[in-house]
């Protein structure tokens, strides 16, 4: 009886976490999730330190969840 090592693939996950960053340059950024496959994410947020919305861009990726 032969013994071999079999290299199963790892799944992918489904989301990703991303980092937001303010259009404001204020510095001000959160963290959330979004679909792996979908286009990078844009939204309008509050922005603490401006005090009124802005837009916020993805700007990295932080990891796999």
């Amino acid at each position: 009886m032969f013994l071999t090592t079999v290299n199963l693939a790892k799944a992918k996950s489904k989301t990703v976490l991303v980092q937001m960053m303010s259009a404001a340059g204020t510095g001000y950024f959160f963290n959330t999730k979004r679909n792996r496959l979908t286009e990078k994410m844009v939204m309008r947020k509050h922005d603490p330190i401006v005090g009124k919305h802005v837009l916020f861009f993805e700007k990295r990726k932080i990891r796999s969840i």
